[in-house]
């Protein structure tokens, strides 16, 4: 049985469909698995013991012909691709007729390439009560998994160096703090000064360090949170560099982000922040906790947004401390 996964976007949903890889070793058990991705993405499938080879999008072509080819990308010229394979069966998004259509799916059901209009799209998908995880399981007829994903002992080290680098010890209780989300997703970010009161309470009250998190978007908001409290900002990392200093933190407080995906995917206890996207739709396994408001306009999908106070003001720094410190004191 030979598959190709085709998922090539964006990083973090990369990181989380290779959930699926158990559940089709354990469904087809003799069976080969490619995977086409981004050249970005690529690091985050690099020893992936349930991988025969990795495809980049845009660089490689692709050889042999496929039993099953999983099309979960919607762009035309992806699903162009799909079509244009030698493939037995094909579950997920392709072209046919020059149109971007898709095999029965609820989760395409809510993507913009609905076969019920964008309108209806966006009605199901915040009315959706199911994980990422879930749609896939049910699309492909697999069991729910964790990521795969595991850092190697020199990445290990590294997070491990970078920690120490910064003066923090082994004693300290580390929280890592990413409640920005970069500039495709702004609306995703909780605001700078709720931040930095956050940072100053875990301080104060838990004795905690925060290590303040992000990517190049961020490092300017970063340095700010950084400067009016008095903790570490950690600084700007490869992909799995990034993932190896969140490895080293206790509990990580995140919005819908990257970061989020990392902390699942090494296991780190989380506190995660939803407003205009959707909090079902995570599968956090178990590991923590998903903070929302009260608003009826939660998962709109907007990437900014002109009320006052918005969904992201609403969450206020007691909860978010609550809940930290849930995590940081179990039991």
């Amino acid at each position: 049985m030979k598959i190709l996964v085709i998922k090539i976007g964006a990083i973090g949903d990369v990181l989380r469909t290779t959930s699926i890889l158990p559940g089709l070793k354990e469904k087809y058990g003799e069976v080969e698995i490619d995977w086409l991705t981004s050249g970005v993405s690529q690091e985050l499938l690099d020893g992936n013991p349930y991988l025969r080879r990795v495809y980049i999008w845009g660089q490689d072509d692709i050889d042999g012909d496929y039993d099953l080819v999983l099309g979960l990308e919607d762009e035309r010229d992806v699903c162009r691709l799909v079509s244009n394979l030698n493939a037995k069966q094909v579950i997920g998004a392709y072209l046919d007729e020059g149109k971007v259509v898709y095999t029965p799916s609820a989760w395409f059901d809510m993507s913009m390439i609905s076969k019920y209009g964008i309108v209806q799209a966006n009605k199901l998908k915040k009315a959706n009560n199911k994980t990422y995880q879930q749609h896939l399981a049910d699309l492909l007829g697999i069991k729910v998994s964790p990521y795969v994903f595991k850092l190697n002992p020199d990445e290990i080290e590294y997070g491990r160096k970078v920690v120490r680098d910064l003066g923090i010890t082994k004693n300290d209780i580390v929280i890592g703090v990413n409640t920005g989300a970069g500039k495709r997703w702004p609306q995703k970010s909780w605001g700078m000064e709720q931040t930095i009161d956050l940072v100053k309470k875990l301080k104060k009250e838990l004795g905690a360090v925060s290590l303040i998190l992000g990517g190049g978007d961020e490092r300017e908001r970063n340095n700010i949170i950084a400067k009016e409290t008095g903790m570490p900002e950690a600084g700007v990392h490869s992909l799995r560099g990034f993932a190896a200093i969140i490895n080293q933190c206790r509990v990580l407080l995140s919005s819908d982000s990257l970061a989020m995906h990392f902390g699942i995917a090494v296991g780190r206890r989380l506190v995660v922040f939803f407003g205009p996207t959707s909090a079902a739709e995570i599968e956090l396994y178990g590991l923590g906790e998903k903070l929302t408001s009260a608003m009826d306009c939660l998962v709109c999908y907007k990437k900014k947004c002109d009320l006052k106070p918005n969904c992201m003001d609403q969450l206020l720094v007691p909860e978010v401390f609550n809940s930290i410190s849930r995590l940081v004191r179990p039991g």
